[in-house]
């Protein structure tokens, strides 16, 4: 045991990316108003929270990693966190830590949010539907959009336009990106029993499945742009990443092999990141221009 392994059990780049979705919600919900206290503090839950939901997600799951070559070298599987409690429990206070510390010194409607990305990924996603049923990615992903309803609340106290869009774009998002590692790792997820789509289904249903969700993706980013939400700068970043994602997703729909899919699902990655990056510019370099 050491500390690297309790630092696996985070999941940094995941977390990484639900900061990026919180920070875009923040700013595009607050412009130029950035409060550096509240900004800072809702960075510092959100990664707690984020980390504490995988600490406990590795606990529950740390019988199939045993089972999956992707996941078998992790912590709990391999036995260098043992007992595994140790993991749930080292969850458990991060999460801990991140709710009282939004309630405090944010507000409720943060942590209530932060709460609520919790309960759906441990409860609703690993808990209930990841090992039951097909749909699980599809409703369980809602977890990645509660950080853009936090950054939201953080800003405003209240859930603005927005930030519901970023949430509903991360939760078309989600369904696409891990069909699409699943693809990639279909033995593996059959091994384990997961009713992920790509184990379940033929192949041609599941390349339809995930060029689609990834079409919707990328159709409803450039239809952000005819709300009140979002703005030229942003609608030129969504065409161009828009079509490089449609792109991709009619190669990998054509021809649905391993090295396809883990292509679309790298990009699909930097495609989301690039997408938060815009929003937030779209709301920032307007004002500064006009400064």
């Amino acid at each position: 045991m050491s500390v690297r392994d309790y630092v696996q059990l985070m999941k940094l780049r995941i977390a990484a990316l639900l900061l990026l979705v919180a920070a875009a919600a923040y700013v595009a919900t607050s412009g130029a108003h950035i409060d550096p206290v509240a900004f800072g503090l809702l960075m510092l839950t959100g990664l707690l929270a984020s980390s504490g939901s995988s600490a406990v997600n590795h606990y529950v799951d740390r019988d199939i990693d045993g089972v999956m070559r992707r996941t078998s070298k992790r912590p709990l599987p391999s036995r260098r966190i043992d007992p595994a409690a140790r993991a749930l429990a080292f969850g458990l206070v991060l999460t801990a830590l991140s709710l009282t510390i939004s309630y405090v010194w944010i507000n409720p409607l943060t942590a209530a949010m932060i709460g609520l990305g919790f309960a759906v990924y441990v409860g609703v996603y690993t808990l209930g539907l990841k090992r039951t049923h097909i749909s699980n990615i599809v409703i369980g992903g809602f977890a990645g959009s509660c950080p853009a309803l936090a950054g939201s609340a953080a800003a405003a106290n209240a859930i603005s336009l927005p930030a519901a869009l970023i949430a509903l774009l991360v939760f078309l998002w989600t369904p696409a990106h891990f069909w699409a590692l699943a693809f990639r790792s279909r033995e593996d997820y059959k091994r384990a029993g997961l009713p992920m789509l790509p184990a379940v289904k033929d192949t041609a249903t599941s390349a339809r499945a995930i060029a689609l969700s990834s079409g919707i993706v990328a159709i409803a980013s450039i239809a952000f742009f005819f709300t009140d939400a979002f703005h030229d700068m942003y609608f030129v970043a969504a065409v161009a990443l828009g079509a490089a994602l449609l792109y991709l997703s009619v190669q990998f729909l054509l021809e649905p092999t391993q090295e396809h899919a883990w292509t679309g699902y790298k990009f699909s990655g930097i495609y989301l990141a690039l997408i938060l990056v815009a929003m937030m510019a779209d709301a920032l370099v307007p004002l500064a221009l006009r400064l």
